[in-house]
């Protein structure tokens, strides 16, 4: 299984992109398709360039941004 490297991996895999908030700050980021965002899972961040790992149970909302 391969990963993203950049923005352009993510948009050409197929990832969902996503606005995760939580508390003061807001995390723009992209994860795999059927994404169980409840629990702990693995997304690109795309103001770091870099996989993370969230806490989806922490977030206070996380919103799908949709593309045109």
């Amino acid at each position: 299984m391969s990963l993203p490297t950049s923005d352009n991996c993510c948009t050409r895999m197929g990832w969902t992109e996503l606005l995760v908030s939580a508390s003061c700050f807001d995390l723009h980021v992209s994860i795999e398709p059927n994404t169980d965002t409840d629990g702990a899972f693995k997304a690109f961040c795309h103001d770091h360039q870099e996989l993370i790992i969230i806490n989806g149970w922490l977030a206070d909302d996380i919103t799908e941004i949709k593309q045109l």
